[in-house]
């Protein structure tokens, strides 16, 4: 089986931060051992990044990402959604209320 080449993930402390409040969303690209693309966003406080493939997508990283993020100057929780190729948001969906924070999720199809 093909190991994949992009791998997703969240993190404090983004791009060398010494500020805990620094968190983001970094696209690793493992064949070329490098951050591809990242979002990052002060005081905004990110969830594990999950996958979801476009089911008509020809390259590994065609489809979004969605994250649930707390916005902490706003006191809101929204969900993001990212164009997984190169980290931009493509919709945001308020709550409009402030939900716990998590660390993982999962996608399921059906």
């Amino acid at each position: 089986e093909k190991h994949p080449r992009y791998v997703y993930a969240f993190g404090a402390f983004a791009l060398g931060s010494k500020d805990y409040d620094n968190w983001g969303l970094f696209k690793f690209d493992l064949e070329g051992n490098k951050v591809s693309s990242y979002y990052q966003q002060d005081s905004v406080y990110l969830s594990e990044p999950i996958f979801v493939p476009n089911p008509d997508g020809e390259t590994e990283d065609d489809g979004v990402l969605l994250s649930q993020a707390y916005f902490g100057k706003e006191s809101e929780t929204k969900l993001l959604v990212f164009d997984a190729r190169n980290m931009e948001v493509v919709a945001t969906v308020p709550t409009g209320m402030r939900a716990p924070l998590d660390f993982h999720g999962a996608w399921i199809p059906n």
